[in-house]
C-alpha cells in the first residue's frame, strides 16, 4: 500500500465507529439495568477504542499517500503541506 489506504476504507471504517458506539452504548445501559455484566461494557469500549485507533491511522494514511502521489509526479507544494497541517491540527 504505497500510496495508502482507499478511500472507501476510511468510510467503512467512520461506519463502524458509529456502529461500536452504539453498541457501547446499548452495553451500558443494559448493565445499569441489570441485563449486562460489565465484561460485555468493557469489550464493546474496546471495540470502540480499536476502530477509533484504525480510523485514524486510515485517515493519516490517506493524507501521506496524497502527499507522496504529488512528490512522485512533481507537483508537490507547500501549499500542499499547509493544507495537511491545518487538517492534522483539527
Amino acid at each position: 500500500m504505497a500510496l495508502g489506504v482507499p478511500r472507501s476504507q476510511v468510510k467503512v471504517l467512520e461506519a463502524t465507529e458509529a456502529f461500536s458506539q452504539s453498541a457501547l452504548d446499548t452495553n451500558k445501559l443494559g448493565y445499569q439495568v441489570g441485563v449486562r455484566i460489565n465484561i460485555d461494557a468493557l469489550n464493546a469500549q474496546s471495540q470502540l477504542f480499536q476502530t477509533k485507533r484504525d480510523l485514524a491511522q486510515a485517515r493519516y494514511n490517506v493524507l501521506i499517500g496524497g502527499l507522496r502521489l504529488r512528490q512522485a509526479n512533481g507537483t508537490l507544494t507547500p501549499e500542499d503541506l499547509l493544507l495537511i497541517n491545518s487538517l492534522l491540527v483539527k
